[in-house]
């Protein structure tokens, strides 16, 4: 009965040992440098906002992009609700509009698009 222990612990370390280099495989194998995008239609947003050139400054946290512009006279609140922002708050000289998960992508391809 001792012997039958003895297999089953050495089973064990042999599925835990396969199971480490399959993950560190799969790890080395995986494209971690891949460039993400977002779903949304970047240049619409732009010129919802009054266009790149009303855009001094963008940022984003985990759920919202966050923009300064020159002019918010310019800005098509409706234009970007119908663009998927769930929310918009309007400050003095910014504009934080709620876009979720995809919003560090948004700012991403915004400053590309801004140059």
């Amino acid at each position: 009965m001792d012997v039958e222990y003895i297999f089953v612990v050495i089973a064990i370390i042999l599925a835990l040992i396969l199971l480490y280099f399959g993950f560190i495989h799969f790890i080395k194998n995986k494209r971690l440098d891949q460039e993400m995008k977002s779903t949304l239609p970047i240049e619409e947003l732009l010129q919802a906002l009054g266009g790149k050139n009303n855009i001094k400054e963008v940022r984003s946290s985990a759920s919202k992009v966050t923009v300064v512009l020159d002019n918010q006279q310019l800005v098509d609140i409706e234009k970007i609700r119908s663009l998927g922002a769930s929310g918009i708050v309007e400050g003095k000289d910014s504009l934080s509009m709620i876009f979720g998960r995809q919003s560090e992508n948004i700012e991403a391809d915004m400053k590309r698009y801004i140059g």
